[in-house]
């Protein structure tokens, strides 16, 4: 798909964008937003694309008034939870763990991913990496079929086999891995895909829990339990490749809350998933 179609998709989806918001869903952050600028134009100009407003513009297709469009960021801030209610405790995480493991999607597909894992353990062969890819990429919508002009499977496949020592390294929780993943071939940041492939080989196959899965929803709503991290901080964290200040992060207010129960950051994760999702 080339640049300008997946720009036409992004609003066909989204209905209406700033330049910003679609160079991060093409290249998983804004710090490539002058690298569109010239299709988007095009587009433009073509009368394909409309453009409306200043600081930043915003953009939607042909025909779809961009004055009419609702923007859709301050609908995301009106639609976020109050979490004061929200207690977070070992009974409280236990408990939301368990409930997403009881659901019909999640707990079958946990399921599925650990046995495939265990059949196929080792990152050394590319096929075999492109299968666990892709069934963690379906069943944690990481979306990577939207950025096949950024990175193609046959080459995320042979970065991730090439890492020196992977498999020792993921069993021992190193989370350069994560930052090696996630630099792919420097186009594009797969800093979320990559903590969840390490997270689930981490806890799924070798029964350890040392990698937190870093997602939207983490994202947006961290911030909202703790007042001493901002939605900014994690996305700087994210664009400098620094998975490790994000991990510690997570480990020092799970100390903090005194979370002691077993696999704690793998049920921190479905309990901010299973309370905002």
């Amino acid at each position: 798909m080339s640049q300008k179609e997946t720009i036409i998709s992004l609003l066909q989806t989204n209905r209406i964008m700033t330049q910003g918001e679609l160079a991060e869903a093409i290249y998983g952050d804004k710090l490539h937003t002058p690298n569109i600028y010239s299709a988007l134009m095009s587009l433009v100009n073509s009368s394909t694309v409309t453009r409306a407003g200043a600081d930043p513009a915003k953009y939607s297709l042909h025909g779809i008034p961009v004055s009419a469009v609702p923007d859709k960021r301050n609908e995301k801030k009106r639609r976020y939870r109050d979490v004061s209610g929200d207690l977070i405790s070992n009974e409280s995480i236990e408990e939301a763990s368990r409930l997403v493991e009881e659901t019909d999607n999640y707990g079958p597909e946990n399921e599925l991913i650990t046995r495939c894992l265990q059949k196929f353990p080792d990152n050394k062969d590319p096929d075999v990496v492109a299968m666990k890819i892709g069934l963690i990429d379906i069943t944690n919508s990481t979306h990577l079929s939207q950025h096949k002009s950024l990175i193609s499977m046959d080459e995320l496949c042979r970065i991730i086999v090439a890492i020196s020592d992977i498999d020792t390294r993921i069993a021992a929780g190193d989370p350069d891995v994560v930052n090696e993943i996630a630099r792919s071939n420097r186009r594009i940041n797969l800093f979320s895909f990559a903590s969840k492939y390490c997270c689930y080989h981490n806890r799924n196959l070798y029964g350890m829990d040392d990698y937190s899965i870093l997602d939207t929803v983490l994202k947006d709503y961290l911030p909202r339990y703790f007042s001493d991290i901002t939605k900014g901080q994690i996305q700087r964290w994210q664009d400098g490749f620094e998975y490790k200040k994000y991990n510690d992060y997570i480990t020092r207010k799970l100390d903090e809350c005194g979370i002691t129960t077993p696999n704690r950051k793998r049920k921190f994760d479905h309990f901010i998933w299973y309370k905002n999702r």
